[in-house]
């Protein structure tokens, strides 16, 4: 792995991709998953907390992505 000018700008590249997945899923899954959630604590039939999946989501988004798209970037020859 050498460290290039393609290696950051895919990077870059994979981290903007990874905000605007964090964007999409702010936006429409987790106001379900918390209504969801906070209609099944009526029942006490409720599962995960959407905390710990936004904290995943979080992760993959900001850390995961960057990182493989600086990876990934060194086989792309822009």
């Amino acid at each position: 792995m050498v460290f290039s000018f393609t290696n950051v700008l895919s990077a870059l590249v994979f981290l903007a991709l990874g905000i605007l997945c964090l964007a999409v899923f702010r936006r429409f899954i987790y106001p379900v998953l918390s209504a969801r959630h906070e209609r099944a604590k009526v029942t006490l039939t409720q599962k995960r907390d959407p905390a710990k999946v936004t904290r995943v989501i979080y992760v993959i988004g900001l850390l995961v992505f960057p990182v493989l798209g600086f990876l990934l970037g060194g086989m792309l020859n822009w």
